[in-house]
């Protein structure tokens, strides 16, 4: 147990060095939700005329957006920073060593977790400076914070995956296009009740809705446990199949 956390520490610290080096690498997961948020925010802005908008601008309605995309952005890189390793060398001397294969790939997720809180917080900064509302209080930003942890771990285990089984620098850099279908369907433009048909269908099966709508809940109306408590346990759950998925899939590679 004691080599198990010895390797997790050491590796944590790596991975995390390795998740914001270079810096300008990392400018780009803050200028595209940027981006979005501040030409939806003017573009849409009249939309909150509709019988049934439930926000009292459409900036304060995108904002967590606009955070999530970060979240979405930062977390993506796992897969890249893994697949650099195994591109060098540095992946078969893990292999190698003497290191519990869980301690090999637990402290990226969890560094993705930091990473994203990291980044979570300046974009929270950045979009409260535009003009963003935020009525959750000290308790709202610790459950948001936790929301973004936990979906920042979720999400670097689907490139973690991908990058164990496939080895393949252009099938992962392929699956980055999941970010936009995942992100715009869900209640990013609309509120749902606004929303009809099969669109509207397929916005209450993607999981990640309920995570929006915990977030969008926080930040515009305060603490609302029935939406916080249905966005972590969507949460948790993906957390627990995409970490067991790249787990498998590791020691799946690692034969």
């Amino acid at each position: 147990m004691t080599s198990f956390w010895k390797a997790f520490g050491n590796l944590f610290i790596r991975a995390m060095k390795q998740s914001i080096r270079p810096l300008a690498a990392i400018l780009p997961t803050f200028f595209m939700p940027l981006f979005f948020f501040i030409v939806n925010s003017y573009a849409f802005k009249n939309l909150v005329n509709l019988p049934g908008f439930q926000a009292s601008s459409y900036l304060a309605f995108y904002a967590p957006v606009a955070l999530l995309m970060a979240v979405f952005f930062s977390s993506g890189d796992a897969g890249f920073e893994l697949m650099l390793d195994i591109t060098n060398g540095y992946f078969e001397k893990l292999l190698l060593a003497p290191v519990p294969r869980l301690a090999i790939i637990a402290p990226r997720i969890v560094a993705m977790g930091l990473r994203a809180l990291i980044q979570a917080i300046i974009m929270f900064i950045l979009i409260i400076a535009f003009g963003a509302p935020y009525h959750g209080g000290i308790g709202g930003l610790v459950l948001l914070f936790g929301l973004v942890i936990l979906f920042g771990m979720a999400w670097s285990g689907i490139g973690l995956t991908l990058a164990s089984l496939t080895k393949n620098p252009r099938v992962l850099q392929s699956s980055f296009i999941l970010v936009f279908p995942l992100t715009f369907i869900t209640t990013s433009q609309l509120p749902k009740n606004l929303l009809v048909g099969w669109y509207k269908t397929a916005v209450t099966i993607n999981p990640l809705t309920y995570v929006l709508e915990g977030m969008r809940s926080i930040m515009l109306n305060g603490i609302e446990w029935n939406k916080i408590i249905s966005a972590y346990i969507v949460v948790v759950v993906l957390l627990a199949v995409t970490a067991t998925a790249a787990v498998l899939s590791f020691r799946r590679a690692s034969h």
